[in-house]
């Protein structure tokens, strides 16, 4: 099934299966018991939900090559491009924010950093990056952003002290002299999207222009564009591994060790599936993600919201009192499965739910752009 032709359908189930991940990782049915490869890492450290996000930014890298590299040598096309990035840019951010004031609707405790604000910028970096400097100048900005990076976190001390610590950062620093503590993540003293960490951000996205740019030579056969992003990819783990013993692998400094990190497996698996599914063509319904890959922001956004209708929803239970998705999880999964199992199989029906809109746009051929 794939109603949706012309695509590279490794693309889009990647980043179908990516939207997947993230909308469980956003939505557990027991925040008190979050299934545990879906938390996050306190601070230091890499774990299969941390991969979530840089995934979708490494898709973002690809997707910048295949949308831009008939137009790039063209400077009336560059002008037009710069201006509808630039566009694209803003309304994720407003997105983002309207999102937030669909729930709290409060201007003066509005977080400014966030995905969607972090996706526009690095969107709109990333396609000036790949619009104006040559390929062979990539290396340059790449290299000069990881190791200024780690320069900035590490080795210029605040406070008299070199120590990073969730509390005692310079990224901290940086946002709250600039946004205040109101506009800033109310869950963490260092918010994950800060102004800093966006620069080695891009550095997540320049790595989906790598693979990109190895998809769209000509030159090179199926094969070799799978190992030769495959074997990007693992030398990407490995300086990610070295780097991670002076600068630790860590989301919400985006340190300079998790971009490689991250990054490297991003290409290793999507090259798996450009191996199994544009090479090989092993028969799978890969559609069933691809739903979501070809209306990505449209899937993420759907997921945000759709939690605020169903909290309208209330039921008394012997526990106290349920509303949304809590109410399947504390009257039918924690009944027959540990809370733990229950918490991700709530998040699991919950992503069904927002799949099956987006199922009828697939079916339909309607993609939301922006």
């Amino acid at each position: 099934m794939n109603p949706v032709k012309d695509r590279l359908q490794s693309l889009d189930v990647f980043r179908g299966l990516t939207i997947a991940a993230m909308i469980i990782v956003n939505t557990p049915g027991d925040h008190d018991h979050v299934f545990g490869p879906l938390k996050h890492s306190e601070w230091n450290g890499c774990t299969p939900t941390d991969l979530v996000f840089p995934c979708f930014i490494f898709m973002m890298g690809i997707s910048i090559v295949f949308a831009l590299q008939s137009k790039r040598s063209d400077p009336e096309k560059r002008r037009s491009i710069v201006l509808k990035s630039l566009k694209r840019m803003v309304l994720l951010i407003l997105i983002g924010w309207g999102i937030q004031l669909v729930y709290h609707f409060d201007f003066n405790t509005l977080r400014f950093p966030g995905v969607l604000p972090r996706l526009g910028v690095v969107y709109f970096l990333s396609a000036i990056i790949y619009l104006y400097v040559p390929q062979k100048g990539w290396k340059y900005i790449f290299g000069a952003i990881l190791i200024g990076y780690y320069v900035t976190i590490c080795l210029i001390p605040l406070q008299g002290s070199n120590a990073v610590t969730p509390t005692h950062n310079i990224a901290a620093v940086i946002d709250r002299f600039f946004f205040s503590e109101n506009h800033l993540a109310k869950f963490a003293y260092t918010d994950p999207c800060g102004i800093l960490g966006t620069l080695p951000a891009v550095c997540s996205a320049m790595i989906g222009l790598y693979a990109g740019t190895i998809l769209k030579e000509a030159k090179l056969s199926a094969n070799n564009k799978f190992g030769s992003i495959a074997v990007l990819g693992s030398l990407f783990i490995v300086a990610g591994l070295l780097f991670n013993l002076i600068f630790p692998l860590n989301k919400p400094l985006w340190s300079s060790s998790y971009v490689l990190f991250a990054g490297g497996i991003c290409m290793v698996v999507f090259a798996l599936c450009y191996l199994l599914i544009d090479i090989k063509k092993v028969k799978m319904p890969y559609w069933l993600f691809s739903v979501f890959g070809v209306n990505a922001i449209a899937s993420y956004v759907l997921s945000e919201v759709l939690s605020k209708p169903l909290s309208l929803i209330h039921v008394t239970t012997a526990q106290g009192k349920s509303s949304g998705m809590h109410i399947i999880n504390d009257l039918f999964f924690k009944n027959i499965i540990s809370p733990q199992w229950a918490s991700l199989a709530t998040a699991l029906v919950f992503t069904l739910l927002v799949w099956l809109p987006m199922f009828a746009f697939y079916k339909k051929k309607v993609i939301v752009k922006i």
